[in-house]
């Protein structure tokens, strides 16, 4: 017979109860553990490090980035000097269509968790996705050149000695440029005027020169010198989350500092991720905090509100918009006010829904807004003609992941304009004063189903345990309850007076 049956009742209880409570205990225990093991092993991977699987996808995105670019066609520009009633009429062509391949240079480790790197953004055309003609279309628009060297000089006592060479040397004739739309996205136009200045400044002495920030190229074109290059978008410094998670792909320096010379206050401050690598989230509980992104298009970061949840490719994401608050220029929020880049008595000088971007772009009178002024103040959309805001078309938006902070869906867009008015060039006479939109870009990215299918894995591993747990949890209880049931009705303590009398012989 086996040992059991020689056990004593009170044995067999004790075995019986005690093996079923280690049962629950045990699932219990595996319930707790389970996702924090997981967690433990799983943040290993959301290190900026070679070997870990977001670095793998960093340094080698599996996600396709596109950028669309949309021009504005100046329609009757050759009418400018109507009048009072005149107002420009705004026609968008494309989009333009890009792939957009993101490449990292001059990798460097640093001793306090940190990555230094700079990075190549490079840029196809994909003729089947483009509305119009890419190598064919043309554009009317403001000379951003011009426009720039106005507004560089308003009060400088040079401006007439440089509107005299502009004039009787014939540079231009014209405020307008009629070029193709090549030239003015990546090809760039051989601008006479800026290359005649271009070669003056280098004549006169470095402290004698005016105060001109031109683009140091040959040539104008939006995204001119940008396609391939490395030292566009800056030097970043990022964490590499190897001393704690949640500094993961967290901005540090760009360009070797951590604020900007071109916002006072907060707003030149280095913060939030380069908008590819997102520290994860982990487990969120209540509403989740909104999120930063640093754009060095801009030359600040920009904080997009939490919206709603999302479901994509069967995972379930969080989704953040960029709302009024993003160009407020302190109107309406306070905190906001440092976007103001005039003296801080004359602010604010923009109405909310564009803010100055001059300093970061060249020195010319640029704004950023949202695609056809979304969400801006009517006076933007009280002197032109065009216009079309829609949310659906116009929103910056993006989606994530949180237990992992893997980017789900990215929807970036913004558009630049040109404050033009007369500067007191002579070509400028005449020209309407209007925050003119010359053009706007939405860069998007997805996840692949591939790497949905990696995603949906790594969150379901935290569960399988406590399944587990559940199943063993279950036997344990089962186990218990058999337990008791025996201990009542069968294996019952006998006491000696009931005890059946031995056999004679016995």
């Amino acid at each position: 017979m086996g040992c059991c049956s020689n056990r004593s009742p009170t044995a067999k209880r004790l075995w019986a109860v005690g093996g079923a409570v280690g049962t629950c205990v045990f699932a219990i225990a595996l319930g707790f553990l389970w996702p924090a093991l997981i967690w433990s092993i799983a943040k290993q991977e959301f290190v900026l490090e070679p070997g870990t699987e977001v670095y793998k996808n960093w340094i080698d995105p599996p996600i396709e980035t596109e950028l669309q670019i949309y021009l504005w066609n100046w329609t009757n520009a050759q009418d400018y000097r109507q009048g009072e009633n005149y107002k420009p009429h705004l026609e968008q062509l494309g989009p333009y269509t890009f792939i957009e391949i993101h490449e990292r240079a001059n990798l460097e480790w640093n001793d306090n968790y940190t990555l230094t790197f700079q990075q190549r953004r490079i840029w196809q055309p994909v003729p089947e996705k483009t509305v119009g003609n890419y190598e064919t279309d043309r554009v009317v628009t403001i000379n951003p050149v011009l426009v720039t060297v106005g507004y560089a000089l308003r009060n400088d006592p040079l401006l007439p000695f440089v509107d005299g060479i502009i004039m009787l040397n014939n540079l231009i004739t014209s405020p307008f440029y009629d070029v193709p739309v090549r030239e003015m996205i990546f090809d760039g136009y051989d601008d006479p005027l800026l290359r005649s200045l271009l070669l003056l400044l280098e004549q006169i002495p470095e402290d004698q020169r005016p105060s001109i920030k031109l683009p140091p190229y040959d040539k104008f074109g939006w995204f001119y010198g940008r396609n391939g290059s490395e030292t566009y978008d800056g030097t970043f410094q990022v964490g590499t989350g190897a001393d704690h998670v949640q500094n993961t792909g967290v901005m540090r320096l760009w360009n070797g500092a951590n604020r900007t010379e071109y916002y006072p206050g907060a707003c030149g401050t280095i913060r939030g991720t380069t908008g590819e690598v997102w520290p994860p989230f982990g487990r969120l509980r209540g509403t989740p905090p909104n999120v930063t992104v640093f754009a060095p298009d801009v030359c600040s970061s920009v904080t997009l509100q939490y919206l709603d949840e999302v479901e994509r490719y069967g995972i379930a994401g969080l989704r953040w918009i960029g709302n009024d608050r993003m160009f407020d220029n302190g109107v309406h929020y306070e905190e906001t006010a440092c976007q103001c880049t005039a003296p801080e008595e004359e602010c604010p000088v923009l109405d909310n829904g564009a803010m100055d971007v001059s300093e970061c772009k060249f020195g010319a009178p640029a704004t950023i807004s949202y695609p056809h002024f979304y969400l801006a103040n009517d006076s933007y959309h009280a002197d032109i003609t065009g216009m079309q805001p829609d949310p659906t078309e116009h929103r910056f938006e993006m989606e994530l992941e949180p237990y992992t902070g893997v980017p789900l869906s990215v929807r970036a867009q913004l558009q630049v304009n040109l404050h033009t008015r007369n500067y007191g060039l002579t070509l400028l006479q005449g020209i309407p004063t209007v925050m003119l939109p010359v053009l706007w870009f939405r860069q998007t990215a997805a996840l692949t189903d591939e790497l949905a299918d990696d995603i949906k894995i790594i969150l379901i591993l935290p569960y399988i345990g406590v399944y587990v747990a559940y199943g063993i949890g279950a036997i344990g209880i089962v186990g218990l309850i058999l337990a008791i049931y025996f201990s009542v009705t069968r294996w019952k303590l006998v006491r000696p007076d009931e005890l059946p009398p031995k056999e004679i012989g016995q």
